[in-house]
């Protein structure tokens, strides 16, 4: 199974301050269980330093053995004066070791008696110092302080606390994250609307440099727009020009003997000036211009139908909000494309689901998985279109296609799965 890693520079950045939210925590709970441990073993040397020199006392001073420990023993330290000393379990420990050198430390007095310490595991499932230190009269001063080494409760509050404060952490950075990458984000959707639709400028917001960013793209978005523009216009001139040497050409082809190459002229000049409308169609359709209006889904797919002999299917009527003259330019176009090389069209409006489609579908044979890639691309003509009696200029799909996606439409072109071209488009949104 393939990994999955964030995306995006939220993404990304909160798995980088997760990361750093889990270091902290793992050495967190390390740094407060050692210093919890420290604490525990200070506690306990303190605690059985003052055991042994009160205990000493109270024996020197001749109590019974069962009242010194009965006075010795305390809620948290079991003492008892026994004969024997308790034998160890085991080699002395380096933990327990520790806590002897503390204990001397507290109560000097201590340094020249026999003392040892132990670790045993007490009845509540922690860690009892458990020793003994040998009396004046030979006798010996047994004792248990519960719950020797306990660190886990300081532990566990630390870790609930950073765990906490993690979350917080994760939610302010997220939330400041979004924010910061709301200016990335318009701007990442205005490039990809560039020289798709009309010009869509940025906010210039956020931080220095965000402006800053912001400001650049609507200053190249301006020049792109211009050159665009200054391009399509310039060949829209050129193209309309051309049609009055083309007039001459036409008048003066009355004349042309004989018949055969007069009709050779008159077709070639026909030939030329479709192909100049075609032309300029798809300059025109780089910064065609279109308000958005109510119009009748159903009547504009029948009407393209009808125009080229096409049969309709679909409701009788679909009322929606959109640009009606570059979708009804769209669909004509592809109605007649479908009937000319594809032999026949059928128009079907489905209106189903959040966006309604029209599919235009023709029945010819398809196309290859090649020319299916190419067909968005100007004067790009299949095989079975380059013939001189179906005409075409590979034009049409085009035009078709920038209408509708200048205006947020869409339109896709697949084979159909028992034959013939199948082409989706997808009305643009009024909004």
């Amino acid at each position: 199974m393939p990994r999955v890693w964030p995306r995006g520079l939220v993404g990304r950045s909160m798995l980088v301050v997760g990361a750093i939210l889990l270091l902290q925590l793992a050495v967190s709970l390390s740094f407060y269980a050692r210093i919890d441990r420290e604490a525990l073993n200070e506690d306990h040397a303190r605690r059985v330093a003052e055991l042994l020199v009160v205990g000493r006392r109270v024996h020197a001073q001749g109590a019974a053995d069962a009242d010194a420990g009965r006075i010795m023993t305390t809620r948290y330290l079991d003492a008892a004066i026994v004969s024997r000393p308790p034998r160890p379990p085991h080699e002395p420990e380096a933990a327990a070791e520790r806590i002897r050198q503390e204990v001397l430390r507290w109560e000097p007095e201590l340094a020249g008696a026999e003392l040892t310490l132990w670790r045993e595991r007490g009845a509540a499932g922690g860690q009892d110092l458990v020793g003994a230190l040998r009396l004046d009269d030979g006798r010996w001063l047994s004792f248990r302080s519960r719950d020797f080494a306990r660190a886990w409760p300081m532990a566990v509050r630390v870790a609930l606390m950073t765990v906490l404060f993690a979350g917080f952490g994760l939610a302010f950075a997220a939330f400041l994250m979004a924010q910061l990458g709301r200016p990335l984000r318009a701007l990442a959707e205005a490039a990809r609307a560039v020289g798709h639709g009309p010009k869509v400028p940025v906010s210039v917001e956020g931080t220095t440099d965000l402006r800053e960013v912001g400001r650049a793209f609507n200053e190249m978005q301006d020049r792109i727009g211009g050159l665009i523009e200054d391009q399509a216009r310039s060949m829209e001139a050129i193209s309309h020009d051309l049609r009055t040497p083309l007039s001459r050409l036409q008048l003066a082809a009355q004349y042309v003997e004989p018949q055969d190459i007069r009709e050779l002229v008159e077709a070639n000049v026909r030939e030329l000036d479709v192909m100049l409308a075609s032309l300029g169609a798809w300059l025109r359709a780089q910064h065609e211009t279109s308000t958005p209006e109510e119009a009748d889904l159903a009547a504009l797919a029948r009407a393209a139908a009808e125009a080229f002999g096409a049969s309709y299917r679909g409701p009788a009527r679909l009322p929606a909000f959109t640009h009606r003259r570059p979708l009804e330019e769209a669909l004509r176009r592809m109605v007649d494309n479908a009937v000319r090389f594809g032999g026949g069209a059928e128009v079907i409006l489905e209106a189903g689901g959040p966006t309604p489609h029209i599919l235009v579908r023709d029945h010819g044979a398809g196309m290859t998985p090649e020319d299916l890639a190419q067909i968005y691309e100007p004067f790009f003509r299949a095989d079975k279109a380059r013939a001189r009696d179906t005409g075409g200029f590979g034009l049409g799909v085009p035009t078709a296609a920038r209408l509708l996606t200048r205006f947020g439409g869409g339109l896709t072109i697949a084979n159909a799965p028992d034959g013939g071209l199948l082409a989706t488009v997808t009305p643009p949104p009024g909004t």
